[in-house]
Order: C-alpha cells, then structure tokens, then sequence
C-alpha cells in the first residue's frame, strides 16, 4: 500500500513539475496575425476616385492619431491629422493648384517647426500666430501634389488592424464580409499576447476594401512564455488597451474650402 502510495504521489509531483516547465516556456499554440496573408488576401484601401474618409487609434483611453479626409472627383482634396498634440491639415481645391497647409503645434516645439518651413524653398509662410501654449502656421506651396497623400494616410489605420488574426463570420447580400478579431499568443519580431479582442471589421469579400472598423483588444508584449507574459503584466503598465476605428465613405464627397484659407496670400 505504501509503495502504490508513494507511486502516486510522485506521478502527481512529475504532472506539476511538467506544467511549471510548460508554464515558463511556450504557449501551447500561437496565431498567425492578418499581416502575414498574402497581399491580395490582406485589408485594403479603396482606390475610387471621389470619397470621405476618417478613422482613430486610441491608445489607453488616449487618443494617439486621428484623421479625417474628403476627396473629390476633379481631383480637390482635403486632409486633417491629429498626431499627438501636433494638429496639421492640407487643402488643394483643383489637381494641379496650389496647397495650402495650416499646423497647430505647442510653444516647446514651434521654433523648430517654423524654421523647417521656412527653410522649404516650396513653402511660404503666409501668417503665424502664437500664443502662451500653441502657435498656428498657415502656409501655401506650389508643389506637385496629389490625393494619394489621403489614401496613404488611410492605409496607416487599415494596416494597423493587421495586428490581429480574424474569423470571417458573414456575407451579406452586398458582398460585405464581416470579420472579427481572435485573442490569442501571436509570433512577431517580439511575442505578443492579444486579450479582450472585440469589435467588427466590414470589408468586400472579394477585394478585402475596409468599408468600416471599430475593433478593440489589449496587447502584453513581450509575451514570448506564460512565465515572461505573467512577468511582463505584474512589473509594468503592461497591457495597453488599443481601439481602432475606420470609415469610408464613397458616396459622400462634398468639399468646402476651409474657412481658415482665407488667411493666405492667394485665397
């Protein structure tokens, strides 16, 4: 009785010791996130010629970058970014015409901001007003320039989505599918854990066009081993929250020339 005993309770201490080794190496199974389909198999951009846009990434309650654009189809366009506490906007009412450029910054940072524009031979500085806490500059530049500046800044939200493994859950009769997040351990140039995924991405079922997103999640990184992922939430801030939202919009493409235009040389 002793020696069956004695049996069980060291195949009992070998299962834990086992599972204190499993627990400081490796999850069991990892994801593969959506950046690493095939490019015709990821989240895109429109590439119509006329529609709205705009979209944010919060980051713990925090709003980290914003946009919000309209392009036209006799090529106007119109472009405003929140990055941080920096606001910049950008407005070229006919394709080939002048672009006019206004950006809100804090005092610590004016200077430095003042001097790049002013030392940018396709730039001129038109007005500056400066206050204790922000200044504003209101530029105009005779550049080349296009509406591919919107979609570029466009394809920054939807590629941020990619972070995540999707499961697609439903066609509807538009041919819009719609595609959720999956928490989960995924491989990356560090390991990260997803937690708390949420939300809903709707894009064409053929051509993966992101029509709209609002999806949320916490990331812990690194997170290569329970042990480190444990490690990593009880020694920092660790995890940070993310949501994500995008819009598009090809029916609504309405344009008026900002107020604040008025202010330059050639309005």
């Amino acid at each position: 009785m002793k020696s069956h005993a004695a049996k069980i309770v060291i195949g009992f201490l070998v299962v834990v010791c086992f599972g204190l080794v499993f627990s400081a190496v490796y999850p069991f199974t990892t994801s593969t996130s959506y950046a690493a389909n095939p490019p015709s198999e990821r989240f895109t951009v429109s590439d119509t010629d006329a529609y709205s846009a705009k979209g944010s990434i919060v980051v713990d309650g925090q709003v980290r970058l914003a946009f919000d654009s309209v392009v036209t189809a006799d090529g106007a366009w119109y472009q405003r970014v929140v990055d941080g506490d920096v606001v910049s906007e950008a407005y070229q009412p006919t394709a080939s015409g002048t672009v006019y450029h206004r950006l809100t910054v804090g005092n610590d940072d004016a200077t430095q901001r003042r001097e790049l524009i002013t030392e940018d031979e396709d730039r001129v500085l038109v007005r500056e007003d400066w206050d204790e806490d922000r200044v504003t500059f209101i530029a105009e530049a005779n550049t080349t320039s296009d509406a591919r500046q919107v979609s570029g800044t466009a394809s920054v939200f939807v590629n941020s989505l990619s972070l995540a493994r999707y499961e697609a859950e439903e066609t509807d009769s538009s041919g819009e599918t719609v595609y959720e997040p999956q928490s989960g351990w995924y491989d990356g140039r560090e390991a990260y854990r997803l937690t708390d995924a949420a939300g809903e991405v709707h894009a064409d079922a053929d051509t993966h066009v992101v029509k709209s997103a609002n999806v949320s999640w916490d990331v812990t990184e690194p997170a290569g081993t329970y042990a480190e992922y444990a490690l990593v939430r009880f020694a920092s801030d660790e995890p940070t929250a993310y949501r994500i939202t995008f819009e598009f919009d090809s029916d609504n493409t309405t344009l008026e020339r900002p107020a604040w235009v008025n202010d330059t040389n050639s309005a």
